[in-house]
Parts: C-alpha cells; structure tokens; sequence
C-alpha cells in the first residue's frame, strides 16, 4: 500500500490550486509556419479521423522505414564502394560501411534530443514539420555525395530527420488515440515502416532513393497543417476550447460527459505535474521527484535497449548473411531475406489484433520466451547441417528464422515503440520519449557496428547468446514493468506515484490512490458519474 502520506500530498497536490501550471505558446513556434488551425483542420470525426491520423502517421513513419534500410543495398553497390573508398577488400573497408550504417544512428540520437528540446513548447505538428525538412536534406545531400566525408554528414543529417519523426510522432499518435487504441496505432504505423524497408530493394541506390524520400517529406509538409494538434499540449498552453474540440472529433464516443472528464483529467494531471522538480534533461536523471520521473526514464530506455538486444537485428539488417550460413548459395539468400521482410510486415497484424488485448507486459513476457526458445533451435539446426543433409536442414533454419523474425514483429516491435509514449507525465513526455530513443539509438549503433565481426567469429553459435539475453529479459519485464494499456494517459502519474518498483505492488497501490482520487476530483462532474465513466 503507498505511503498514506504520500498519498495526501498527491491528492492535496491536485486539489489546490496551482500557480503557472499552464504555459505561453513559445515566440519560437509562432515564426514556424503551418500547424494546428481550428479552422483549418480536417472536418471529421470518430473513425475517420483515426483513420486520417493513421494515414498521416503511417507515412512519417514509412520515411523511416525506408531510410534505415535502403543502406544495405547501396553497401553492395560497386560504384559506391568505389566512390567512397572502400573497395579495396581490407578490414577497413568493413569499418568504413559499419561507421556509415551507424552514423545515421548518431544523427538518429540527435533528432530524438532535438524533439526532447521543443516539442512541448512548439507542439507535436510543428516538429513534425521540422523533421521533413531534417530529412529531405539528408536525402538530398546522400544522394549527391561525392566521398566519404560528405555521405558521413549526409547520414547524419538524415539520422537526424528520422529521430524527429520516430520520436514525435507515436507521441502525437498516443495522445490523439482512444486509449484502448495506442498500441493498434502505433501496430499500425511500423507496419507501413516495414513497408518503407521492403520497398528499398525495388529502386536503384542514390538518386531514387533520394526522390522517394524527397516525395515522402513534401506529402508530409502539406500534410500535417490540417490535422488535429495534441489536446494535451493545446491545454498545456491554455488552449481549453481547442482541446475540448480535437477530443471530440478524436474520440469514437464523444459523449460529453466523457469529454468533460477528461478534460478534466489533462488539467489535474498538470497541476500534479507542475509540483514535479523534473523538466529538464538532467533532472530526470538524476533527480528523484515525486512522480518517480527517473524510474521511468530506467524504464523507457531499458525496453528500448531490450529489444535490439533480442537479437532482431541479426536477422533484420544481416539477412542475406544468415541464410548464406544456412547452407544457401547463389540468389536463394537474397531472395529468402525478401521473403523474411514479407512475414515481418505481415507479423504486424497480429501486432494489431494483440498490442491492446493482451498488453504490454505480456506481450513481452511471451516474445522473449518464444525467441530464446527459436534462438537455441537454429543453433541445433544449423550444427546439424554441416553434414551431407545441408539442404534439407537448411530449411528447417530457414523456417525458424522466419518464426523468430514473426515473432518479434508480433510483439516486441509495437511495445518498444508505444511503451515509453505512455509512461511519462505530459510535463516531460517528449523528453522522456527523446531519451528512450537516444538509447535506441546507443544500443543500435553499437549492435550494427559490431555483427559483422560476430558473424566472421562465431556464426550461428551468436544465437546462442541471443537465447540467453531473451530468458534473462524475461525477469525485468516480469518484475518492475508495469501493464499500461487500456489506461488513460493521466492515470498513469497514479500508476507510477507508489514507492514499489515492483509491478504487482504499484498495481495494488494504483487502485487504493485512484479510488482516492476519484473521491476528490474537482467539481463539476458528480463523483457517481465518474465512476461510471470510467467502469
């Protein structure tokens, strides 16, 4: 149970009244064009305004989807290999192209910092702006690189570009979405990113490339002008009628009791947020507030750091490679990779159908179990087909690398993403998010950086590692994650405002605090109707 102190300072917090909980718009975002207009956003309601939101929110992150990928096939590129010095066949060539690949992750970091910046004082729209035009000038730049210096800025810039989009859109998403709709969406979303991946291998390197991503970037600038702001950051900065009017056209049911409560709700969470000492960087680190900030951010960072530790990327980005070990030759590597990125994409499907029927947590408990087991298989697979059966054992490989590949798709991949979008109180969701993706980014390049010298040493026995790092996850996901789906954004400052770092502790102290509160939320909406609001 949490501290009965605790609790009355929480409640007392929200009660009386707070001073500067709200915030002018910044000077910055008003020379930004373009935005959120009441006047001029998308006349739509319920269904399809979510699907109008999707639509935008599945190509920003298509963009990346497409970016990150499209380097492995200009790395086989002679005349790029050529051009940027790395032809010669020597170690450092293997340096030079892991360095690019790994640039875009240093650019990636950046972006997710910038979005940390100010994203809650320009809004969620303008900073998707923003990113375009990170984006279309790295494509431009990669396209008409001319040597190694060039492309390393080039893919910087770039990286940079992503950053704003990965971070900042699922944040924009999770706050526009129903809440038993946030993992769908996002589900939704890196399904078209995987989309964006496959669609590398049907354009030429370079000057396509850059075309489509330049295409992608402009569609998104004219885009996002007429679509609803996030009503959190609308109240943030005092905008009440505004955000009360994007809920109801965001909500599948706006009837106006719901609209009222949680109106109701944003606004309590603020005052709640505004005694928090964490608004900056550096004190959600190291500080330790009353909101548990820091905890979160371990925990942001730490699903994010899990999932490329899964393995993912081994089979992902090294496809062809794992296949080549399998026993394969000639086009049959190339070709089932391709295949690989078919069931990787279909994967997310089931995403959608699970992200929000069975939640976060078990979601993760369940993938890692399910790819430690996958990843010892192929080692047994793969130490049998060094016999005269190759071929035939090759397969088996085959078939649980695509199980392995489905698997993660099917749960890690939305979590990951959505998980650390929820958690964090509005007052530093965007700075949290930004640095959940800064250690993607850090976990990332190290990963990409260093698999092609695992593979040269130690082949498939690498997966044997990989089994252990799955069963090992399985006892931080199980013991300190806590299940946020299907919850409200502002219950979770509830959620996470116990003591107990462990999962079934802070559940039981979520619900004597929430029933507390409850009990005093301000007036205006009966405490029965409440109640019955929220069963």
């Amino acid at each position: 149970m949490a501290d009965l102190k605790l609790e009355a300072e929480q409640l007392e917090t929200v009660q009386r009244p707070a001073v500067n909980i709200y915030q002018k718009e910044s000077t910055f975002s008003r020379y930004i064009p373009g935005g959120y207009s009441p006047t001029r956003c998308l006349k739509l309601t319920g269904k399809p305004m979510m699907y109008a939101i999707l639509s935008l929110a599945g190509c920003a992150i298509m963009f990346f989807g497409y970016d990150a990928s499209v380097m492995s096939l200009v790395n086989t590129n002679e005349d790029y290999l050529t051009l940027m010095g790395a032809a010669s066949g020597s170690d450092r060539d293997s340096a030079a192209i892991g360095g690019l690949v790994s640039l875009w992750f240093g650019g990636f970091a950046i972006g997710a910092i910038c979005v940390g910046h100010y994203a809650d004082r320009i809004g969620r729209l303008k900073t998707i702006e923003l990113g375009c035009l990170w984006g279309i000038l790295g494509a431009a730049l990669q396209a008409s690189a001319q040597n190694f210096t060039w492309m390393a800025f080039a893919r910087i810039i770039g990286g940079i570009g992503c950053g704003h989009l990965n971070t900042v859109v699922p944040i924009w998403t999770s706050e526009l979405a129903d809440p038993h709709l946030r993992g769908a969406f996002v589900a939704v979303e890196f399904t078209l990113a995987l989309t964006g991946s496959t669609m590398y291998s049907q354009t030429p390197p370079q000057q396509d490339h850059a075309n489509i991503v330049v295409c992608i970037g402009w569609i998104l600038l004219v885009a996002v002008p007429f679509y609803p702001e996030s009503p959190r950051h609308l109240t943030k900065i005092e905008k009440h009628d505004d955000a009360r009017q994007v809920l109801m056209q965001c909500r599948l049911d706006p009837a106006d009791i719901k609209i009222e409560q949680e109106m109701l709700e944003i606004e309590d969470a603020i005052r709640l947020e505004a005694s928090s000492t964490s608004h900056s960087f550096y004190s959600m680190l190291f500080t330790k507030d009353r909101l548990h900030t820091r905890r979160r951010v371990i925990l942001g960072a730490g699903v994010q750091v899990m999932q490329k530790l899964t393995g993912i990327d081994f089979i992902a980005t090294y496809a062809p490679e794992m296949f080549t070990l399998a026993g394969y030759g000639g086009d049959k590597p190339a070709l089932l990779a391709g295949g690989n990125y078919i069931s990787y994409t279909a994967s997310l499907a089931l995403a959608i159908y699970l992200a929000d029927r069975f939640g976060r947590r078990k979601l993760m408990l369940a993938g890692s179990t399910m790819m430690g087991i996958l990843a010892h298989e192929v080692v047994s697979k793969s130490a049998k087909g060094q016999t005269a059966e190759a071929n035939r054992l090759g397969g088996g490989v085959a078939a649980v690398l695509y199980l392995y590949t489905f698997m993660y798709g099917s749960t890690w991949l939305t979590t990951c993403w959505v998980y650390p979008t929820e958690i964090f109180p509005l007052a530093s969701r965007a700075k949290g998010v930004a640095l959940a993706t800064v250690a993607f980014s850090i976990a990332g390049g190290v990963i990409n950086e260093i698999v092609p010298y695992l593979i040269n040493a130690i082949g498939f026995w690498v997966f044997i590692l990989f089994a252990l790092i799955n069963l090992a996850m399985l006892i931080p996901t199980y013991l300190f994650y806590i299940e946020t789906a299907n919850r409200h954004l502002e219950d979770l400052d509830l959620l996470f405002a116990g003591e107990s770092h462990l999962s079934w502790r802070a559940e039981r102290e979520f619900e004597a605090l929430k029933g507390k509160y409850v009990e005093h939320v301000e007036e205006g909406v009966g405490t029965q109707q409440v109640r019955e609001v929220g069963a």
